[in-house]
């Protein structure tokens, strides 16, 4: 699954022209080239905290938000040729340390970005959410309906779990891949396809094909 994720992504980088990969992407100030500098760079933060685990080591992901921020904007500003190349290069390493790790360590600890010390576990989905949701931030034809079902049912469980614990997300029930429900009564009903709901809880989507159509859905706090 995560190497159909990969290859998806690489499949649509490959086929954007030089131009193609200095316009603007989805996410508010990135070209193309930032998303998928980003994309590598988290491909070998993970490569570095299971390497380390294997090490005997605790890894950690990134100095800090600003050196991962620098990093990015650096590498945006490369040859697209390069960008293409490090991107794929990054997560095939990944991936081939994800197959190397042996099963006794993948609840050895590592220091995450804005999630302190968690099990190197953690790289297996969020590897995944990265390719796939990055991969609709490209802007490049790759749509939230194109996400596999298994990745959406997975997300949309984690994400309505997360929004249940905050406290300014509004009670809602979401039915439509079984019942999730955020917050308390009395909630406001959502229904549609579940692709719809996540990308629309995620920040990806304006809510077209849901019901209430926009402006009835209840307004939602960023993911991040």
């Amino acid at each position: 699954m995560i190497a159909d994720s990969a290859a998806r992504l690489v499949r649509t980088a490959q086929a954007l022209t030089d131009d193609d990969l200095h316009e603007a992407s989805a996410l508010p100030g990135w070209t193309r080239a930032h998303v998928l500098t980003h994309v590598a760079q988290g491909a070998d933060s993970r490569t570095r905290l299971l390497r380390a685990a294997q090490a005997g080591r605790i890894g950690q992901q990134y100095p800090s938000e600003q050196a991962r921020a620098e990093a990015i904007d650096a590498g945006a500003r490369r040859p697209a040729g390069v960008i293409r190349a490090d991107l794929e290069r990054a997560i095939q390493e990944c991936l081939t340390a994800i197959r190397e790790h042996p099963s006794q360590l993948w609840d050895a600890p590592a220091i995450w970005l804005g999630g302190g010390s968690r099990p190197v576990r953690g790289v297996l989905p969020g590897l995944r959410r990265e390719l796939e949701y990055h991969h609709v931030d490209l802007a490049a034809g790759y749509q939230p309906a194109d996400w596999p079902d298994d990745f959406v049912a997975t997300e949309l469980s984690g994400v309505t779990a997360l929004m249940d614990r905050r406290d300014d997300a509004p009670p809602m029930t979401l039915a439509g891949h079984g019942m999730l429900h955020i917050g308390t009564s009395p909630p406001v009903d959502v229904t549609g396809p579940p692709a719809a709901m996540l990308a629309w809880l995620s920040g990806r989507g304006d809510g077209s094909g849901l019901n209430p159509a926009s402006p009835g859905l209840p307004t939602i706090p960023p993911l991040g």
